[in-house]
C-alpha cells in the first residue's frame, strides 16, 4: 500500500475509534527588537493605550523590553512588555511631583540610532537603557545608560545629544556660562573648574540664591541655596573668553604654577566695586585680578 494510503487509512481508523487529530502547534511569537526604525515609538503608545491615560512620568527601553509608568490619581502605574506580552508590573516608582509628559513628542524613531552615539560617547554597548524622566525642576532627558554602569548619556527630547563639555577650551567654558545666565538679571556669581564646570549664582530672594550649575557630562541643575554674604549683582555680559583666557594665563604665570594644575575660579563683584573681579585658586594659593588681567592681591 502506498504511504498515502496507510496514511488516509490511519486518520480513518482514527475517527471511527473517537479520537481527533493533535493541531499543528501555534507558533512562538517572535520578540520585538526595539533598537529597529519605529518600533520604540510604536511600543510606546500601545503601552499608553493600554494604560488607558497620557499622564506619564518615566519610560525605559532596552532591546527587548518597554515599560511605561503612568499617574493615577497620586498612584503610579507600570505597563511593560516583557516575554512577548503586555502586562501591568508592580513598580517601585513613585510620584514625587515629577514632570508629566507624552513620549509621543519626543525622538523615538531610532532608539538604535541614539544607542550607537551612546556607546561613541561612553565607550561601551553592554546593556543599554534608554530613560525618559524628569532630571531636574521639570527639565526632561532621555538618558542612556549601561551594565556595566558606565557614565549616562543625556539627548534632548529633540534627540539632539547633549555633548560633553571639553574642560580644556576657554571658549566652551565662556559660552556655557552665557547659557546658565541668560535671561538672569540678577547673577552675582560665575564660575568655573578644570574639572570643566561651569556654575552661575542668581539671587533668588533675601539670604537665598538660586545655584545653576553645568557638570562636564551632566546636564543643567539647579539648586536654592543659603548665602549670607549678599553679594552685589553685577552684568555677566561684561565676561568674555578672551578675558577668562587671560585671567588664567595670569594667574598661573604668577603663582608660577603648571598649566595642568587644577584651578578653581570665581567671578564676582565686591561692596562698592564697579566691576566684577576674578579670583584664582591653584595649589592652595589664590590670587584676586581684575578682568583685563590686572593683579589686586596675591
Amino acid at each position: 500500500m502506498r504511504p498515502t494510503r496507510l496514511i488516509a487509512a490511519a486518520l480513518a481508523v482514527c475517527l471511527l475509534s473517537g479520537c481527533t487529530p493533535s493541531p499543528a502547534p501555534a507558533p512562538t511569537p517572535t520578540a520585538v527588537d526595539f533598537t529597529a526604525p519605529g518600533a520604540a515609538a510604536a511600543m510606546v503608545a500601545q503601552l499608553m493605550a493600554t494604560a488607558g491615560t497620557t499622564r506619564v512620568i518615566d519610560v525605559e527601553l532596552t532591546r527587548t523590553e518597554a515599560r511605561v509608568s503612568v499617574l493615577t490619581g497620586v498612584d503610579v502605574a507600570t505597563y511593560a512588555y516583557r516575554g512577548q506580552k503586555i502586562l501591568e508590573i508592580d513598580t517601585d516608582i513613585r510620584y514625587v511631583g515629577q514632570a508629566i509628559f507624552d513620549p509621543r513628542s519626543f525622538a523615538l524613531s531610532d532608539v538604535g540610532a541614539l544607542f550607537s552615539q551612546a556607546a561613541a560617547i561612553s565607550g561601551s554597548e553592554q546593556g543599554q537603557q534608554l530613560q525618559i524622566v524628569d532630571y531636574d525642576s521639570g527639565h526632561i532627558y532621555m538618558n542612556v545608560t549601561t551594565n556595566p554602569e558606565t557614565l549616562p548619556v543625556f539627548f534632548s527630547p529633540d534627540g539632539a545629544l547633549l555633548r560633553p563639555l571639553d574642560p580644556t577650551s576657554v571658549a566652551e567654558t565662556a559660552s556655557q556660562l552665557d547659557v546658565l545666565v541668560a535671561d538672569q538679571p540678577l547673577v552675582v556669581r560665575l564660575g568655573s573648574a578644570s574639572d570643566g564646570s561651569v556654575y552661575a549664582d542668581v539671587t533668588a530672594g533675601p539670604g537665598q540664591i538660586q545655584h545653576i550649575v553645568r557638570s562636564p557630562r551632566f546636564p543643567v541643575r539647579t539648586q536654592l541655596k543659603t548665602d549670607s554674604a549678599q553679594p552685589t549683582p553685577f552684568d555677566p555680559s561684561v565676561v568674555t573668553a578672551d578675558q577668562l583666557a587671560q585671567v588664567l594665563d595670569r594667574a598661573y604665570s604668577h603663582l608660577d604654577r603648571s598649566p595642568e594644575e587644577p584651578y578653581d575660579l570665581v567671578i564676582e563683584r565686591h561692596g562698592t566695586d564697579a566691576d566684577p573681579t576674578a579670583s584664582v585658586t591653584i595649589g592652595g594659593k589664590t590670587i584676586r585680578l581684575t578682568l583685563d588681567g590686572v593683579i589686586l592681591s596675591a
